[in-house]
């Protein structure tokens, strides 16, 4: 997978916001940033703390970021068998509780609340799409083809452990194929 920099956003998502937004810039210092820009957040010292969404003020005015599909293999977005389509996605991500409180607060405290989840997904540009647009600083976003195995409710990658969504349970056992494989529904990666 290819690691986009900070400066290359534009070439795989598109950001709308109807109002202009606060965040802190490389420097620590409060800056607004203008409507439909990308803000890139830090700490006062500098640290990066990620792509920050925020609700916005008034219904519609929240931060809107589209993942654009073609950035991924062709086989996760048009092939018809859905095996191909398999892929899991990489989330490390801390939410927004209060945006005042998290443009002061610091860093070691950010940094202890941040969550790695790992998505299985079989519509891999939706999924990044949904969770970009969750209020809070997304510090990485990821997809690989395929669903990697599962290791006690995580997934290992890049020498991180990311969490896993609880699995569809009826009646106490877990959905799954022939195969065992977790059964995913439309929008069930979402669940835990």
């Amino acid at each position: 997978m290819a690691i986009l920099k900070q400066s290359q956003f534009a070439l795989a998502f598109t950001l709308n916001r109807s109002e202009s937004g606060r965040h802190r810039n490389a420097a620590g210092a409060l800056v607004t940033a203008a409507i439909d820009a990308a803000r890139f957040d830090y700490s006062e010292a500098g640290e990066p703390r990620g792509l920050l969404t925020t609700p916005g003020s008034d219904i519609g005015a929240q931060d809107r970021v589209a993942f654009d599909p073609l950035m991924l293999p062709a086989a996760l977005t048009e092939s018809t068998d859905l095996p191909d389509r398999e892929a899991t996605v990489y989330h490390a991500f801390r939410p927004l509780i209060d945006l005042a409180a998290d443009l002061d607060r610091q860093q070691a405290d950010f940094a202890s609340t941040i969550a790695r989840r790992a998505w299985y997904s079989r519509d891999a540009a939706t999924t990044i799409t949904r969770l970009l647009n969750m209020a809070g600083h997304h510090l990485a976003i990821g997809v690989h083809a395929g669903f990697a195995p599962n290791d006690d409710g995580f997934a290992r990658y890049r020498g991180q452990l990311w969490r896993l969504p609880d699995l569809l349970q009826v009646d106490g056992g877990v959905l799954s194929t022939d195969a065992g494989r977790p059964l995913i529904a439309s929008g069930a990666e979402f669940a835990s």
